[in-house]
């Protein structure tokens, strides 16, 4: 059987059924209102809203026979709310409290009635009837719901005024339950375009996108980001196979420019060692050196242009036997050049890292052999592990003549070496391989001068995992 897919709408169309439903939802509210109260009338716990009106029409047969001096309010129905008059009120004329014989009335419906006024909320109605002595009752009557239990009138409060009270209570809740509810819908899609948005910016070009909302405007934006990362991953994926070709063309470059290199070298060092003149030993040393140097620059290239291989997985392992390796290598490299060779180990104890090992040491060999190369001859390269607001900061030292301003400002990125004082050749891969790796660790790689030689520092963001 097929899956039954659901048709989407347009974002007109849902704000109109969310009007629709709840118009009708909140008339299927007032219908139970409604229902609820004749259901209490049939209780008989309320009157009817004409039991008012018909009490006045019960009244106004019985009060013509009726005269000031003998009337007889027990005769009257429980509803009648009424007031006699002295023979100075005309039928439907204001009166005023001097004027006023008798009444059952409370204070306010009594002000009311003498001016035929009517309270705020409802409409209240008056008959004037007319006694045999030429006085006049006034009778005052509403269209509302009274207890049926004479008791509870006063008492309680108004009973139509509080059923008014629920039934604005009642639409409110039906307008905020449904407002909710196509809010939770919105904000659902929105979270969808937003998820989308997120892989856009995030780079992960092979997620799938969220699936459809069933609102074709925001159907159609989630399109076309769909389209949007296909163009960006088949754009992503020339370019990386340009750079691919490029990297090829320059590899073999390399390779075809290392035979005649090795030509010219080699015809130079048979030229070193014949019976040269004075004029002729600087030219051939020349040679040399150039010939050298340019050996250095291919090496370089050749590095650049090698396709770099995917990273070591992330390993726990004791970080003092890990410094000391570093700190050997660090001896090794330093000792053929005549330079001292210091270790300064500041750890909390035995701990253990966690960082991909292999990595984290190229790293730092790359910024041990950088300060041994500069280092002068009796000239002294530190390296000084500590623990450090949750990092673990390897730093390197030497005497050497520093960094140039060039260095400083590039920090690590390829082809940044300044000046020959601190240039051998090497083109700055050292300093380019220690800041990938400290940025793979989640931290950075730091340079400055110190007034009488160079400081490097790669930091990771590691902190120990246990102390002993």
């Amino acid at each position: 059987m097929e899956k039954r897919v659901k048709r989407s709408s347009t974002l007109h169309g849902l704000l109109l059924g969310y009007l629709l439903r709840t118009g009708l939802a909140c008339a299927a509210a007032a219908v139970l209102w409604f229902g609820a109260i004749l259901a209490v009338i049939e209780t008989g716990f309320v009157l009817p809203a004409y039991s008012g009106s018909d009490a006045a029409l019960r009244a106004m047969e019985i009060l013509p026979e009726m005269s000031a001096e003998h009337f007889d309010a027990s005769a009257l129905p429980e509803l009648c709310r009424w007031v006699v008059l002295d023979t100075s009120v005309a039928p439907g004329g204001d009166a005023a409290p001097e004027n006023v014989l008798a009444t059952n009335m409370d204070s306010r419906s009594l002000e009311l009635a003498l001016g035929l006024d009517t309270p705020p909320l409802y409409t209240q109605f008056y008959r004037d009837v007319p006694l045999i002595d030429g006085t006049l009752c006034r009778l005052q009557y509403d269209f509302a719901l009274p207890y049926a239990d004479p008791a509870l009138r006063g008492v309680l409060p108004d009973f139509q005024s509080c059923m008014t009270v629920i039934l604005f209570l009642l639409l409110a809740g039906v307008v905020f339950t449904m407002t909710r509810r196509t809010a939770r819908r919105l904000r659902t899609t929105a979270g969808q375009l937003a998820e989308a948005c997120r892989l856009l910016a995030g780079g992960d070009l092979a997620a799938p996108m969220p699936g459809p909302t069933r609102v074709r405007e925001f159907d159609e934006a989630l399109q076309t980001m769909d389209r949007l990362r296909g163009e960006l991953a088949q754009s992503l994926k020339t370019q990386w196979a340009m750079e691919q070709q490029r990297a090829e063309r320059m590899a073999a470059l390399t390779h075809d420019l290392k035979t005649p290199l090795a030509i010219v070298q080699g015809n130079a060092e048979l030229l070193a060692e014949e019976e040269l003149s004075a004029g002729q030993r600087p030219l051939v040393e020349a040679i040399l050196r150039g010939a050298g140097r340019a050996g250095q620059y291919l090496a370089a290239l050749r590095d650049v242009c090698t396709p770099q291989p995917a990273p070591a997985a992330s390993e726990e392992f004791p970080l003092r036997p890990f410094c000391e390796k570093l700190a050997a290598t660090g001896e090794a490299l330093c000792t053929p050049r005549g330079v001292r060779f210091a270790w300064e180990d500041h750890l909390p104890g035995a701990c253990t890292l966690q960082a991909r090992q292999q990595d984290l040491a190229r790293g730092v060999e790359n910024l041990l052999a950088n300060a041994a190369r500069f280092a002068p001859r009796d000239g002294l390269v530190t390296l000084a592990c500590r623990e450090e607001g949750g990092q673990i900061l390897f730093t390197v030292e030497d005497d050497g003549p520093g960094f140039p301003q060039e260095v400083l400002r590039g920090c690590g990125r390829t082809f940044a070496t300044g000046d020959a004082a601190r240039s051998d050749g090497h083109q700055g891969l050292g300093l380019y391989g220690a800041r990938t790796v400290a940025e793979a660790h989640g931290g950075r790689l730091t340079l400055e001068n110190t007034g009488h030689g160079a400081r490097a520092t790669l930091a990771v963001q590691a902190a120990c995992a246990g102390h002993a």
